[in-house]
This record gives C-alpha cells, structure tokens and sequence, in this order.
C-alpha cells in the first residue's frame, strides 16, 4: 500500500473540490475536526453519503476525469 505522505493532499481542500477517496471520486464539504475532512460520496446502490474521513486519505484528481 503506497505511502499516505506520497499520495494524499497536503493541504485541507477548499469546498466543492472533487478528490479521489478509495475508488470513489467525492465532493469536499468542509472541515471536520482535527484532520478530518467531510465529503460527499454516491456509492454504487445510487445512495448519496457523507463521510469524515482522514485528509491523507484523499487523492488529488488526475487531469483527466475519464
């Protein structure tokens, strides 16, 4: 499993930024505590859910989408 150092973002995302959480792309909400972040997330049941999850565990987007 790759380093959270080398993949994950550095830096707390500003609102409404698409990033990469496990094989899912995710909105970014906002700031939750510590270094926890919300994010917005459509799992393959069609169900929408908002998570806290860690910020290193959060990729940034490669250029292309698709």
């Amino acid at each position: 499993m790759p380093s959270p150092t080398v993949h994950g973002m550095k830096r707390k995302p500003p609102r409404g930024t698409l990033a990469r959480y496990r094989d899912r792309i995710v909105e970014v909400l906002g700031e939750a505590r510590g270094q926890r972040i919300m994010i917005r997330s459509i799992h393959a049941d069609g169900s929408e859910r908002l998570t806290a999850v860690k910020l290193v565990n959060l990729s940034p987007l490669n250029s292309q989408l698709f």
